[in-house]
């Protein structure tokens, strides 16, 4: 009877995970359906093309602007959660967002390039989709040449208040902040057009460039480099009262580790957790093509930033000295 009732609970026990994967499959095959639905039941470029003489007249536009972005995110948090369960989602999710930059002409604030691009290459970072990660990003560096046609501060104080009001932090801020300080500073119609074409060709790439395009030495320098200036220079602007405080108790001669194992160990510890990582992939990079110049000085700076002078010193002289060599083998 033992015995049998071991078998038994055996066979639960199997059943069990069998059971929870199908449970998930049901539900996101549900939620599929359900953004299949919420996409046919909006028709965006329809609703454009019949009120595109009116949406000029007074609240209208604004109002139209707001809708184009709340589609968008919902359909983006949406494809998201389908992603994280299977991968094989993410093609679906990218052209959502290129479906949304390619709705921006007609939008008067057309500066969303920038925030989604780090949005989009953030979520396939955590994501590990390193291939197709080395492309956004790439876009997203060449995207922040492209000069700011407006600003808005009616549009700008509605999507703060709104992440205010739902308790929530504007995951754009810094994005904002940085445009306001740009367009003060003047813009060029021409220079602007030009950049702008050339972004939505660029992006016209995606999908073969996505994959096997790039050799395995660029994926992990740009995953690298992606970890050390945007993920780092976020987690700083998210800390940068209390990190500030580290960098002031050392400037009065107090020592860093003593500081950090008192008050404010855990956000040190994160930090060096980001430092670790990016100087895992580009170390990955330089294996894969030791002869790189800018490999070594990348990785050397990472080194210099996470506190490691010394040891850096070697990587800045590694990369002085293939730079300097591959200027004399130059015809």
């Amino acid at each position: 009877m033992k015995n049998i009732n071991g078998n038994g609970m055996q066979g639960r026990q199997d059943a069990r995970p069998a059971e929870t994967a199908s449970n998930e499959a049901k539900k996101y095959g549900l939620l599929k359906k359900h953004i299949d639905t919420f996409r046919q039941s909006y028709d965006i470029d329809g609703e454009y093309n019949k009120n595109a003489q009116e949406l000029d007249e007074c609240g209208k536009r604004i109002l139209f602007d707001k809708i184009i972005c709340n589609y968008y995110e919902i359909l983006i948090g949406a494809f998201k959660k389908l992603a994280k369960y299977n991968k094989k989602y993410t093609s679906e999710l990218i052209a959502v967002y290129a479906e949304m930059w390619k709705m921006s002409p007609r939008v008067k604030d057309r500066d969303y390039f920038t925030p989604y691009l780090h949005d989009l290459c953030k979520f396939l970072f955590e994501n590990k989709e390193f291939s197709k990660l080395t492309f956004f990003y790439n876009l997203m560096i060449f995207s922040r040449e492209i000069p700011f046609l407006a600003y808005n501060e009616e549009t700008e104080n509605y999507l703060r208040d709104g992440h205010l009001q739902t308790g929530g932090e504007d995951p754009f801020e810094e994005f904002r902040k940085k445009k306001k300080e740009d367009v003060l500073g003047g813009f060029d119609i021409n220079s602007f057009n030009e950049l702008y074409e050339r972004f939505f060709l660029i992006l016209n790439f995606w999908k073969e460039r996505s994959e096997g395009y790039y050799s395995k030495d660029e994926i992990f320098f740009m995953t690298g480099l992606f970890i050390l200036d945007e993920l780092i220079d976020l987690f700083y602007i998210n800390n940068e009262e209390k990190l500030l405080e580290v960098k002031d108790f050392e400037n009065v001669g107090g020592d860093r580790n003593i500081y950090n194992s008192v008050y404010n160990e855990k956000i040190y510890n994160e930090l060096m957790l980001y430092y670790n990582s990016a100087l895992k992939y580009l170390k990955k990079a330089i294996a894969y093509n030791p002869n790189n110049p800018r490999y070594f000085y990348e990785y050397a700076r990472c080194l210099k930033n996470s506190g490691k002078s010394n040891e850096a010193e070697i990587f800045f002289r590694k990369a002085f000295d293939l730079n300097t060599n591959e200027n004399k083998d130059a015809p």
